[in-house]
Order: structure tokens, then C-alpha cells, then sequence
């Protein structure tokens, strides 16, 4: 009897031995994943400090592997959806990536830097797209202007879309090369002249026409005249005593464009020039599509 309870008593001490190894070495495992998953969800962050979102995404999926969490998914999805954003962005589908980009500020127990930049960057898409159908239509103005046999107008125009500060970058080449392409097909602009014949046999009748001709062209020379080209009312380049540049007349397109007006492209620098002075002389730095008129 007494070696029956003798072996009965050493089997539950084995058995309790067991359970007790068994408890520590799940515990043991859950704190070394605990671990793991605080080092990823470090590292993930710190990829996101440095603009590296690919990198992050690797790390927050890490994390979610070894402990499933709303935070390191919800990262993760931001990090995911960042990449994306951009490279379609680099593919010209701004819509696309403002949709991307709405999914990041969206989220749910995300990160807040991520969040921050999604929002910046969002900001950034929606002035690209302006400046974008902006661009379009000085170029599909432009195009209307030398089918109309307005060529100085649309030269003018075009120069402006083709010397646009950051014309020649990524967001913005393809419209630059249009741009740039319709610019250099732009007829010059040639004064026809009647030609002159003359009688070999009235050389005393040549003569006096001649003399004629160069008296009444003498007289007649208005080429240093604005009127004489159609230009009554030439506008001076100056306001407040100072010169009116080219981005001067640019800014100002884009304050009409901004305001809605469809035939911006229409406008001579002479219209521009003119509607600058008169809202300076309102105390506006912005001009209005009424200040066109003359005064």
C-alpha cells in the first residue's frame, strides 16, 4: 500500500513538472514574439521617418505576422497605399492617386506621420492638376489662335506655357513637348508688297515715279507709329513706377484663368497690360476681366 501512494505521489510531481515546463516555454515564446513585434513596428517607423515607404510596408508586415494587430495592419495598408500613390503620380493618373491618397488619410488607427504626408501630398496633386488643365487650354487656345491667322498671339502664348517654372519636369513634360512642338510650327509673320515693273523706254518717267515713291514713303513711314499697325492705344509697360515683366503678364493670365475665364488665351499682352494698371490704380494686385477696358 505504502509503495502504491509512494508511486502515485511521484507521477503527480512529474505530471505538475510538466505542466510548469510546458507554461514557461509558451511564455518564454510569447515574450520573444512580443519582442520581435516591437523591433518591426520600430523599424517600420523609423522607414517612415526617412521617406521610405516600401521598406516600412516590409516591416509592418513583419509585425502583423507575429502579433496581429489594428496598428501594424492599418500601417501597413498606409505605407502600401503611399507607394502606390506615388508611383502612379509618376505615371501622369493624378485621379488615381488622390484616390491612393484618400485611403492613407482615411485609415483607421494609422500612422500620424504617414497620415500628414498623405494630406501634403494630396495638396500637391490637386495644383498639378490645375496647373495641368491650365496648360491645356493656353496650348488648345493657342492652337485656335493660328487657325485663326493669329500667330504672334499664339507665339506668345505658347512661349509662356513652354517658359513656366517647372514646365520641364515629370508632372509636366509631355504638355511642355506639345507645347514646345505647336511653338516651333508657328509661321513667322510676312509683309507681302506689291512688286513694281518699269518701262525701259520711260526712264525720265521711271525716274520721277521713283522720286515720287521715296518722297510719299518718306512721308508716309509710320512704322515707329502704334497706330499705324492697328495698335491705338499701346499700352506702356510700367505701373507705380515700375517695369511690367513677362511673368508679370503670365501671373496675371492666371489670375482670369483662376477666375473662370475661358478665352484667356484671346488676350493680347497689350489687354493684359492695360488691366494691370487699372486695377493698381483701384489698389488691386489681382485683376478682373472688366479691367481690360480702356479708360
Amino acid at each position: 500500500m505504502k509503495k502504491a501512494l509512494l508511486l502515485l505521489t511521484t507521477g503527480f510531481a512529474l505530471v505538475l513538472a510538466g505542466c510548469g515546463n510546458s507554461s514557461s516555454s509558451s511564455s518564454n515564446s510569447t515574450n520573444n514574439n512580443d519582442s520581435k513585434y516591437k523591433t518591426e513596428m520600430t523599424k517600420g517607423n523609423s522607414a517612415v521617418d526617412n521617406g521610405k515607404y516600401a521598406k516600412a510596408s516590409d516591416h509592418f508586415e513583419a509585425a502583423t505576422k507575429l502579433k496581429k494587430t489594428d496598428k501594424a495592419k492599418a500601417s501597413e495598408k498606409q505605407a502600401d497605399n503611399l507607394v502606390k500613390a506615388k508611383s502612379l503620380m509618376n505615371q501622369r493618373k493624378f485621379s488615381d492617386a488622390k484616390k491612393a491618397l484618400n485611403k492613407v488619410i482615411d485609415q483607421d488607427n494609422g500612422n500620424k506621420k504617414m497620415t500628414s504626408y498623405a494630406k501634403k501630398l494630396k495638396k500637391q496633386v490637386v495644383k498639378i492638376q490645375k496647373n495641368r488643365n491650365n496648360y491645356k487650354l493656353d496650348i488648345k487656345n493657342a492652337k485656335a489662335m493660328i487657325k485663326a491667322g493669329n500667330g504672334d498671339q499664339a507665339k506668345s502664348l505658347l512661349e509662356q506655357v513652354t517658359k513656366a517654372k517647372g514646365i520641364k519636369g515629370k508632372y509636366y513634360s509631355d504638355l511642355y513637348t506639345q507645347a514646345k512642338t505647336l511653338l516651333d510650327s508657328v509661321p513667322e509673320t510676312t509683309t507681302k508688297t506689291d512688286d513694281t515693273t518699269t518701262d525701259a523706254n520711260s526712264s525720265d518717267d521711271s525716274t520721277a515715279n521713283t522720286d515720287t515713291t521715296t518722297s510719299s514713303s518718306s512721308d508716309d513711314d509710320q512704322s515707329n507709329n502704334p497706330a499705324a499697325k492697328g495698335d491705338f492705344d499701346v499700352e506702356k509697360r510700367e505701373v507705380g513706377g515700375k517695369e511690367i515683366t513677362d511673368q508679370d503678364i503670365a501671373n496675371a493670365r492666371q489670375q482670369l484663368t483662376d477666375q473662370g475665364v475661358k478665352t484667356v488665351g484671346a488676350w493680347s499682352d497689350n489687354d493684359i497690360i492695360r488691366a494691370i494698371k487699372n486695377a493698381h490704380a483701384d489698389g488691386r494686385t489681382t485683376i478682373q476681366p472688366s479691367d481690360a477696358k480702356v479708360r
